[in-house]
């Protein structure tokens, strides 16, 4: 897969992305910025990449299946504990919308 549409359009077809929400937060958060420079080309991949200190981008599939079971709206408050690369956090942002709240907690300081 070579964009972030065709990476959804698998998920969609796949039956892991399903709520106009999710699918529409996953279109504006594109994957490929947050990953290191040198997995770029994986970016669309529906695979867990490695960001550094022994962690890792989820895999598509299982940030999908995981915000479907949380279902955050718009107002909610919504912890991220291991936010990593970030990607999940700003996919929750984009979720809960400027009147919600997301926090996010991190181990590793880099």
């Amino acid at each position: 897969m070579k964009s972030m549409q065709e990476l959804v359009d698998f998920l969609i077809d796949a039956g892991y992305l399903h709520a106009p929400g999710i699918i529409n937060a996953f279109l504006k958060m594109d994957r490929v910025n947050f990953v290191y420079p040198g997995d770029r080309h994986r970016a669309y991949c529906d695979m867990p990449l490695h960001i550094g200190k022994g962690q890792t981008i989820s895999q598509p599939r299982v940030v999908a299946f995981m915000l479907h079971l949380l279902q955050p709206g718009e107002g909610h408050r919504v912890l991220d504990v291991g936010s990593g690369s970030g990607w999940t956090t700003a996919l929750l942002a984009e979720l809960v919308g400027e009147k919600g709240r997301v926090y996010a907690v991190e181990r590793i300081k880099s």
